[in-house]
């Protein structure tokens, strides 16, 4: 299967690109190039294995099969930093101690940054004809649903309950009693907390952790308000599933995705009063104040007022970031191949809790460089000539990456998801573009 089309090869004959045959008509359901796109639906299946970490990591399998079909295998400019982090990380395996735990750790990692890195090339080189951008965004609605909703509520009530999956009973005791591995492949509808004063369940379904769930909601929200954009049979909708997403994204006390949402309603004021648009800049504000103040005066906004006088988590992430930049200077070019275990008691392992650490303390000063240069890069170019409002949403999600990269870990969802919108964003803008130039090479009608 050769898979060329943007668009159709722009020199093609438009004669030829008016007859070409439907793709549902040359291919069976388990053939067609999108296929392996939609394995990310399984998520819910993943779930009950124990395998839901491993979400983008497993579809990327069949995606990366149908990539190599495909010639030429286009890339979006300014992936090389991208290349050299991934080729850095997979260096720092020489630093890496033999033992199980170490090796597993980095495993896991590498498999969502390589399956990110796949899915993102697949998208990209996939033409809209076989997988069109609402179908895209709409998936990234569906897993928003699913996480928000679903897991927001699951969490909610039922805690720190476990679900025996599959792969927790089938794992031999050796491994299945590593703490991190315990998690991923059992993870607890939530965490119990109780640095409020009373416990409070966060959820974390269908993820390991409660942060791991906030860091997935930061780029799947604008995602999803994206693909509610796209069909006016949804819109109606989008209020409710709004107010009943707010409750556990407030309950969660997550204020990582807090300060990301709140952000992106400054931010997009701040470019409306730069283009002069002062009517809606007025309004986006008015309507974050309202907000605000209702979600302030309802039964929840204890919960919110405490979480943002507590320093709960503040000290223990300054000592694990503290402890990063202690260690770098003895590791500073190939870092440490992965986190490692907190020689303090109850602490989380050094090189977590927020992925330009781990970056920095498992691949060193260049991969730090690599991953937050690449960012950096993509958020300047998705904002670059907006042209629409879904531009500008797949912007937000990716510009979400900057601040949350210091205090969220991307894996095992967020990433991907960061990767498929910087995907879209520039399949569609280089597919737009190749219309602009057929448009005006056309010759004009007599």
């Amino acid at each position: 299967m050769t898979i060329l089309d943007p668009i159709e090869t722009a020199g093609v004959s438009t004669e030829l690109r008016r007859t070409r045959v439907r793709p549902g008509k040359q291919f069976s359901l388990f053939t067609h190039p999108a296929a392996p796109f939609y394995v990310i639906g399984l998520m819910p299946i993943f779930w009950i294995l124990g395998l839901a970490y491993f979400t983008f990591a497993l579809a990327a399998v069949p995606m990366g099969i149908s990539l190599l079909t495909m010639k030429p295998i286009r890339f979006p400019k300014g992936s090389g930093l991208w290349f050299l982090f991934i080729g850095w990380m997979i260096v720092s395996t020489v630093t890496l101690d033999p033992t199980v735990s170490r090796l597993l750790s980095w495993t896991l990692r590498a498999g969502v940054y390589i399956g990110a890195t796949i899915i993102y090339l697949y998208i990209y080189n996939l033409p809209a004809k076989y997988l069109p951008t609402g179908r895209i965004l709409g998936m990234i609605a569906y897993l928003f649903l699913f996480t928000a909703i679903v897991g927001g509520y699951l969490g909610l009530l039922l805690g720190e309950a476990k679900f025996p999956t599959l792969a927790s009973v089938a794992l031999p005791r050796s491994i299945a009693n590593i703490d991190f591995v315990r998690a991923i492949f059992q993870p607890p509808f939530a965490q119990t907390q109780d640095f409020l004063g009373f416990p409070l369940n966060r959820p974390s379904f269908p993820f390991a952790f409660s942060n791991d769930w906030g860091a997935t909601l930061a780029p799947a929200t604008f995602a999803a308000v994206a693909a509610a954009g796209r069909t006016r049979r949804a819109r109606p909708l989008v209020p409710v599933f709004a107010l009943l997403a707010i409750v556990p994204m407030v309950v969660s006390v997550n204020r990582g995705l807090w300060i990301v949402l709140v952000g992106a309603v400054v931010y997009v004021a701040a470019r409306r009063v730069s283009t002069g648009n002062l009517l809606l800049a007025g309004r986006l504000i008015v309507a974050l104040v309202i907000a605000g103040g209702l979600l302030l005066a309802s039964p929840i906004g204890d919960i919110v007022s405490q979480r943002t006088t507590t320093d709960h988590s503040t000290n223990s992430r300054g000592d694990i970031y503290t402890q990063v930049i202690d260690a770098v200077p003895e590791s500073p070019l190939l870092g440490y191949g992965a986190p490692v275990s907190n020689p303090i008691p109850f602490r989380p392992a050094i090189g977590t809790h927020g992925n330009f650490w781990t970056a920095l303390f498992s691949q060193g000063i260049p991969g730090a460089i690599f991953y937050t240069g690449f960012f950096v890069t993509m958020t300047f170019k998705t904002g670059r000539r907006i042209r629409n409002q879904e531009q500008l949403l797949l912007h937000l999600a990716v510009a979400s990456s900057l601040p949350t990269m210091f205090y969220y870990d991307h894996l095992p969802a967020a990433l991907p998801i960061m990767m498929i919108c910087i995907a879209v964003f520039f399949r569609d803008r280089r597919d737009d573009d190749i219309r602009r130039e057929v448009v005006l090479s056309s010759p004009l009608p007599v």
